[in-house]
Order: structure tokens, then sequence, then C-alpha cells
């Protein structure tokens, strides 16, 4: 990785723990990670890891190269006010859902500004996240983000409408797995499996299934249809999958979530 600098992640909670977790696991040095929050808990377990924990936004910006506002959507418009007058031309990248590049462009009239979607497996490196670029953003900027977002996992930069569409797929989309992998999990306890087995077997198996379709290039289709065989036990299970709207359901999840956060947006 070429870029040095600080990073600093305004917000302690579970997405701002994240990012610090993901960036700590990628390699990038303690000491050059700065997070702050009000809440002394959060920052107490964070500086455990040997990043530099504050509970002053202002010490945190004057300390960062680039700032990561990882704080919940309603705070934002406080936070950036706090802050505005020490940002200047510094590197911004938003994480708070729903809330668009011009309205964090309107408090920040200098700053280069980046709005992204990550999401929980950040914290161990296997993210999905998606980021649009401001209007000051130039290439190397631009390069920049996707350089620390992909220390996280898997970053891809996208039209900013389509942002939202991507917080349905991917920001909330680990919710659905681990649905799908808890409701797996419990069918095989009450048919007699010991928890802790079925639960691994059921995460794994959704690990392969995701590395399987990155690795070797098929479509899902394709992989069903090597699973399944005619008559066969896989086939059996889709077909109950299908009797009850599974697809369906999950497309529905997707554009709930898109449509809350075109509301946030306001």
């Amino acid at each position: 990785m070429g870029w040095k600098g600080k990073i600093g992640v305004l917000g302690a909670g579970r997405m701002g723990s994240a990012l610090v977790k993901g960036f700590l696991g990628s390699g990038f040095p303690a000491k050059d990670i700065l997070v702050s929050d009000k809440d002394e808990a959060r920052l107490r377990h964070l500086a455990r890891e040997g990043v530099r924990a504050v509970s002053d936004n202002l010490e945190l910006v004057k300390g960062a190269d680039a700032i990561f506002v990882a704080v919940k959507p309603g705070d934002v418009r406080r936070t950036l006010d706090e802050i505005k007058g020490l940002i200047g031309s510094k590197l911004i990248v938003s994480v708070a859902a729903g809330v668009p590049i011009r309205k964090l462009e309107e408090k920040l009239e200098k700053a280069k500004v980046i709005r992204a979607m990550p999401n929980l497996p950040c914290q161990v490196r296997e993210g999905a996240i998606a980021y649009s670029r401001g209007k000051l953003v130039s290439g190397e900027d631009a390069r920049v983000a996707g350089e620390l977002l992909g220390r996280l996992g898997v970053a891809v930069e996208l039209s900013e409408d389509m942002l939202d569409v991507a917080t349905g797929l991917s920001g909330s989309g680990p919710a659905y797995f681990y649905l799908a992998i808890d409701a797996l999990t419990k069918a095989a306890v009450e048919d007699g499996m010991p928890r802790e087995v079925a639960l691994k077997l059921a995460a794994q198996t959704a690990k392969g299934a995701g590395e399987t379709l990155l690795k070797t290039g098929a479509t899902p289709q394709e992989l069903i249809d090597a699973v399944r065989s005619p008559k066969g036990t896989t086939e059996r299970g889709l077909e109950a999958l299908e009797k009850r709207g599974v697809a369906k359901a999950f497309g529905e999840a997707l554009r709930a979530a898109a449509k809350r956060a075109r509301e946030l947006a306001g």
C-alpha cells in the first residue's frame, strides 16, 4: 500500500469499531489510527488495541489526514458543524447511511468528500464496500480512498444514485445471510445435531458458496445446477424454498432497505 498518513475515525460504534479493527487487521500501524467517541467504555476497548482513543473530535481532526465519519446519520450534521473549521481540504469518507454527498459538501465546502457504504464484515477484512466521490475529489484522492477501503475487503466505485441499492444489498445484506445461517442451524439442532457443529457447518457452507462464486467466475445458476441433481436432495430442498417464495422475499428485503436509505436522506 502506498498511502502514508494517519486515519481518524469519528465514532466508535459498531461500524466505527469495525473500521478500526479492519485497518488493524490489514497491518495499518495502530499508532497511526485515531478514534473518537463520547462513550468512554468504547474508547477503552479500542485503546487496548494500541490506537489513539480520544473523546474530543477536534483533537482527532487535527491529528488525522483521512477522516472517516462513522457517527449515526442523525448525528452527522452536529458533528460536521463541530469540526468543519478544521477540515480544510482533507479527505473525508462518510459511512453514514443515507446521507448524500451534497449535504456533506454543504457543510464542508473545501473538503474532498467520499461517501461509502461498508458493512460489518469489514472488521475481519471481508467487507463488501461501495463508494462514490464528491465534486472536489481528484483521481488521486479516489485512488487513496479505494486503497484504504480495499484494506477492508472488496471496494467498488459506483455512481451515487446506486449507493442506496448498495445499502440494501451489501450494507444490510450480511444480516440476511446471518438469518439464513441461523435458520439452518436451528433446523439441524432440532434434528439432533449439536449446536456448535451445526453453526460451524452452516457458516462454512455460506462462506464456501461465496468463495466458489468469486473464484470460479461461474454464475449462481451454473453453481446451483452443479449442486442439484434430478430428484436428489438439493432439488427437494430448493422446491421447498421456491414454495415459500424465498427468492422473492430476498428481493423485497433489498428494496425495503434501499427505500429506507432514501428516506434517511430526506
